[in-house]
């Protein structure tokens, strides 16, 4: 059962990740992000209701602009997460067509920003 502390970790992270920047959560103490994390991770991932929840805060909070979508875990750079827990998403701005890719898991820290990896025509000059 997830108590108001629990509650206010989510909706913190929620916010920061609607606004497109790695979740704050400094105003937590590390157990407080920790147990919280716990609660809604199983040891191959998110628990989907909290998932569902989390990915309907984010778009409350970007009024409906910012998603949380799954992502696939080849599009990110190796070394992966090694945690079996990680959840591979990615966080999308319709409102700017700003994707960013993002790691979560009951880790410290939770929430990992990270470059895609480039594709065989990425940053090549012309």
């Amino acid at each position: 059962m997830t108590t108001p502390d629990d509650q206010a970790v989510y909706l913190k992270a929620a916010t920061d990740l609607a606004r497109m920047t790695p979740p704050d959560l400094s105003d937590f103490t590390p157990s407080q992000v920790e147990i919280a994390m716990l609660k809604a991770f199983e040891p191959h991932g998110p628990r989907e209701d909290w998932l569902d929840e989390f990915r309907g805060r984010i778009k409350q909070a970007s009024e409906n602009t910012v998603r949380l979508d799954p992502a696939d875990p080849a599009d990110f750079p190796h070394p992966r997460d090694m945690s079996r827990a990680a959840s591979y998403q990615q966080l999308i701005d319709a409102s700017t067509g700003t994707v960013q890719l993002l790691v979560m898991g009951p880790f410290n820290p939770p929430f990992r920003f990270v470059a895609a990896s480039r594709g065989e025509d990425e940053g090549e000059d012309p």
